[in-house]
């Protein structure tokens, strides 16, 4: 099944440059503490992706990666600014004010003339993995200055600057490995790991934020290593997780990551621990609310279900693995959703647009965002999967809460292209319906009318009847509304007839109701593109929900499975009356 995917956009490298600058001189006027080390850790990510995005201009000119002078002076800086952040960790926060004056000249230095290709980095994103865990990884591995460290790129060469300043290495360098994802492999210059090749007590650190489905990637760079005559004891691997490369991984890879030694990057209860001087998210969240009795209670995982249904038999269906980590807050009869939203400039514009939804009367309230963690009024209510709303109400619900989204939340960044919703759409077909049905569905959309622009906005992505709240005083409040538009999936954002296909689907809506839905968004609205979204839509959603379901067991599996089921039910339908 095709669910996943990773928006890419072309940016002006200039820019991105500036926004680095002015986000680095903004440091000079703040006073230590969270807000700060959390400013400072989004200038490295900032920072990283910029050079990262220069690198692969260098490399794209000259089809080899090499350590030409501009990308020693990006590393240099990098591991600069690792040092700044290690500094900060170490100290508890206890630091304020201003970086390294000469790091902002190097910044400043950088030549920035390229179009650079960008993207949002997968951990620092979703995954709650924070740079600073890499510091720790690397102080435990016992490697020291005389290490090569290889940052596989984009997000591992950041990474490795972090494993660099942790051991006083010189800075990394980086690769991109080419090639098909499930079997990648380098096209480097060896003189870039010269100076270590032929002494035996040199190290080489390879980091990733991987393995990955396959972790090609990294088997890739250790071949590269191996075929220079490096052995395999010398090499060191950092991934961001214990765990084995994924289905898709060959034996030569699994061979690989068996025999190399590794230092995996801490969890994030490792990497601020309660037992430690550095402030928790425990104590990051009581600074935020104002209540310094506070206790935190996970709730990832599903684990959310709990709060809001009696019956276990009654939850809905979750993709644990995927989940968000999110605590409940509590002091005294006061609550707080604490969830993980992004690192640097992805958490600050989630914050943002939670921020207008609950001033539009959509959402919870915020109160902050904690390096990473936003932090909103817990709403209590009943989801309206238990509590369904009449049908008049639910579609002037929607058409009010939708109308709003286009206006108010419209954007540039990317999503997945008509063809490529196509695509997925009659591959996921394909496997739970056979390649006849695919045929037919393919050639439905071959016959579809398209928009050539697309006006996007930051979908909700979610409609599910669980995902809404009603209150004591019968108030509707939508949860989990700023994240699905930017997760780890194809979608991305879209237009907002993707979110009236979602609700005519998950609500099964009438034609009238449609009509009367669409109708009272304005002469905006492509009814065209409703439809076309509307396969899209279910094949998407069975794809997410029969992947979830494959790593699941009992009665999880069962659900998911279920829910899946629905979905494939409602794509049959759909191509039987698009038949007729």
């Amino acid at each position: 099944m095709i669910v996943y995917g990773d928006h890419k956009r072309t940016e002006n490298a200039r820019q991105l440059q500036e926004a680095a600058i002015d986000l680095a001189q903004s440091l000079d006027r703040m006073s230590r503490g969270i807000r700060r080390h959390a400013a400072l850790v989004g200038l490295f990510i900032s920072a990283s992706q910029l050079v990262q995005g220069l690198a692969d201009v260098d490399f794209k000119v000259l089809g080899v990666d090499t350590n030409s002078p501009s990308r020693r002076q990006g590393a240099a800086l990098l591991v600069g600014l690792a040092a700044e952040v290690a500094k900060s960790w170490r100290s508890g926060f206890a630091l304020g004010g201003g970086i390294d004056p000469r790091l902002l000249k190097s910044l400043a230095a950088l030549d920035c003339k390229a179009e650079v290709l960008t993207g949002s980095a997968e951990g620092y994103a979703h995954y709650a993995l924070y740079p600073e865990s890499y510091l720790g990884a690397a102080q435990e591995s016992g490697l020291d200055a005389n290490t090569c460290v290889i940052g596989i790129r984009s997000i591992g060469l950041g990474l490795a600057a972090m494993v660099a300043a942790a051991i006083g290495a010189p800075p990394p360098i980086s690769l991109r490995p080419i090639g098909h994802p499930f079997d990648r492999r380098v096209n480097a210059d060896p003189r870039l790991v010269a100076a270590w090749r032929n002494e035996p007590s040199a190290r080489f650190a390879v980091v990733d934020e991987g393995p990955g489905l396959s972790g090609s990637s990294i088997h890739a760079v250790v071949t590269w290593l191996r075929d220079l005559g490096i052995d395999r004891s010398r090499i060191h691997l950092f991934p961001s997780h214990s765990g084995d490369p994924g289905a898709e991984a060959s034996q030569d890879v699994r061979e690989t990551w068996m025999r190399c030694r590794k230092h995996v990057a801490m969890t994030f209860e490792r990497t601020f621990p309660e037992s430690s001087q550095i402030p928790t998210l425990r104590d990051w969240v009581a600074e935020a609310v104002g209540s310094p009795e506070l206790r935190l209670t996970e709730i990832s995982g599903g684990a959310w279900r709990t709060l809001h249904y009696a019956d276990e038999k009654r939850w809905p269906p979750s993709t644990r693995g995927t989940e968000r980590r999110k605590f409940l807050a509590s002091a005294g009869p006061d609550r707080w959703l604490v969830k993980f939203v992004g690192l640097g400039e992805t958490g600050l514009r989630k914050m943002r647009a939670a921020t207008m939804l609950h001033q539009a009367g959509f959402g919870s309230q915020v109160a902050g965002l904690c390096h990473g963690f936003l932090v909103e009024r817990w709403a209590d209510g009943t989801t309206m999967d238990q509590l369904p709303l009449p049908r008049q109400r639910l579609v002037a619900e929607f058409t009010r809460y939708l109308a709003w989204r286009a206006i108010n939340l419209r954007t540039r960044e990317p999503g997945a292209s008509l063809p490529a919703l196509a695509e997925m759409a009659v591959h996921n077909a394909s496997e739970a319906l056979g390649k006849n049905q695919a045929a037919k569905l393919w050639n439905w959309f071959s016959k579809q009318a398209v928009p050539q622009v697309l006006e996007r906005v930051e979908i909700d992505g979610r409609l599910h009847p669980w995902e809404f709240l009603i209150g004591a005083d019968g108030t509707l409040v939508k949860t989990d509304a700023v994240d699905h538009c930017r997760g780890h999936d194809l979608i991305g954002c879209q237009p907002i007839e993707w979110d009236i296909a979602g609700a005519c689907v998950e609500y099964g809506l009438s034609e009238g109701e449609a009509a009367t839905l669409i109708g009272g968004m304005g002469d905006c609205i492509d009814v065209g593109l409703v439809e076309y979204f509307q396969p899209c839509y279910l094949a998407f959603q069975l794809g997410l929900w029969s992947m979830a379901a494959q790593s699941e067991d009992g009665r999880e599996r069962a659900r998911l499975a279920g829910t899946a089921n629905r979905y494939e039910a409602g794509l049959t339908r759909f191509l039987d009356k698009a038949r007729a």
